[in-house]
């Protein structure tokens, strides 16, 4: 066997070294990606251009061939060494270049990316363009994600805590469960129907910010400082009304491609003229106003482009049993000093499209006051949508003393 010398040895690693960056990493191709997962896009095809630079093509949710699925995908391998230019093509109707997307290498950790146009310049094609991966694996999607899986393991956490009861009222079509989980002091010594009632629920499945916003909620709910609040108070969290929906991408849509909150029927739930999921919902809901501890308030939980967004209509006790909405407006203010939540604000007469939504609709049929609350478009990490929801949280309790 030859021996080399060590000159000689570290010369032939040196080379061997240059040899190796020469080539480079490997360039990524349309194998390397996948539409499919916990976080998906369904329908979705990828063409390749050039070098790390890839045509998209978005689906359209069930039923709306207008109507793009929003874009999330995983990079299996390949990624390390890469930077990656997408041009992306879908139905411009609910544009999908609406909303920033986030890139994650964990799936838990997110890092915004922007669109080069945005949906009012360029609604049909649009571009991302991502820095130099670090890691192999990469993961993107829209907003802040969440998929039905993370929600369901922070539920299991949750479940544990002796202020917390899980309700599972249905499964979807797609036969996941539909959560609702009930926050309150068990061993406080004010009866339920002395207790205010608060519910809050999601219905579009891919609005995540919302829905870290109301995981924000609960978090703060679960902490210290919420103990005399969980004494005096019953919250119900409806925290994804759509769960079929962010392993295929739907933005607004189940499976019978409803949109989700045009969904409510202030008549009274009917199996027959409702999506599966908000049947379900709205018949658990009845039977919460019709229970001894009805809801005092009830909060549609949404995303659109600014800050944060809430939108009143007062019920009876707004001006009664506690002080006037502007109170409210100031409370919220008074815990923002961020501005990651616009001023509350009232919203009077009829909805613009009747009272199928899920804030006008339960305000028709209870009277109770209900919260459109919109926003957080313009959030751009998972900790403002957590402590935007820990705002209103808080503000909630000082005003519901």
């Amino acid at each position: 066997m030859k021996i080399f010398s060590k000159p000689a040895a570290q010369a032939i690693i040196i080379v061997m070294i240059i040899i190796l960056n020469s080539c480079g990493p490997a360039e990524l191709t349309e194998d390397d990606f996948s539409f499919e997962g916990p976080l998906g896009s369904e329908g979705t095809t990828i063409e390749k251009l050039g070098t790390n630079y890839f045509k998209v093509k978005l689906g359209h949710a069930p039923g709306h061939p207008d109507w793009p699925n929003k874009l999330n995908f995983r990079i299996l391998r390949n990624a390390k060494g890469n930077s990656l230019r997408l041009v992306v093509e879908g139905p411009p109707r609910y544009a999908f270049n609406e909303y920033f997307q986030s890139w994650s290498y964990d799936g838990e950790n997110w890092q915004p990316v922007h669109w080069e146009n945005g949906h009012q310049k360029s609604p049909k094609l649009d571009s991302l363009i991502f820095p130099t991966f670090t890691q192999d694996q990469v993961y993107c999607g829209t907003q802040v994600p969440l998929s039905f899986e993370q929600l369901e393991g922070m539920i299991q956490k949750w479940r544990t805590s002796p202020y917390v009861k899980v309700h599972v009222p249905g499964k979807s079509i797609h036969g996941r469960n539909l959560y609702r989980l009930e926050i309150t002091d068990p061993d406080s010594d004010r009866p339920e129907n002395e207790r205010w009632v608060h519910y809050f629920a999601n219905q579009h499945p891919g609005e995540h910010n919302s829905q870290w916003r109301m995981i924000g909620m609960i978090r703060w709910m679960l902490s210290e400082e919420a103990s005399e609040f969980r004494k005096n108070t019953i919250c119900h969290f409806i925290p994804m009304m759509s769960p079929d929906g962010p392993s295929r991408g739907w933005y607004r849509v189940n499976a019978e491609g409803v949109d989700m909150n045009r969904s409510y029927r202030p008549e009274g739930a009917d199996s027959t003229e409702q999506a599966h999921e908000a049947y379900i919902s709205q018949k658990d809901l009845e039977q919460i106003m019709n229970s001894e501890a009805p809801a005092t308030t009830i909060w549609s939980m949404h995303t659109w482009q600014g800050p944060v967004e809430p939108l009143m209509r007062p019920g009876p006790e707004v001006g009664n049993k506690v002080a006037d909405w502007t109170k409210f407006r100031d409370i919220i203010r008074s815990h923002d000093p961020d501005n990651l939540i616009e001023p509350l604000d009232i919203r009077k007469g009829e909805p613009a499209y009747g009272y199928v939504s899920w804030s006008a609709g339960p305000h028709k049929q209870y009277g109770v006051t209900s919260v459109l609350c919109e926003g957080a478009g313009n959030i751009y990490t998972k900790s403002d949508n957590l402590r935007s929801g820990e705002i209103l949280m808080r503000s909630i309790a000082e005003y519901y003393k």
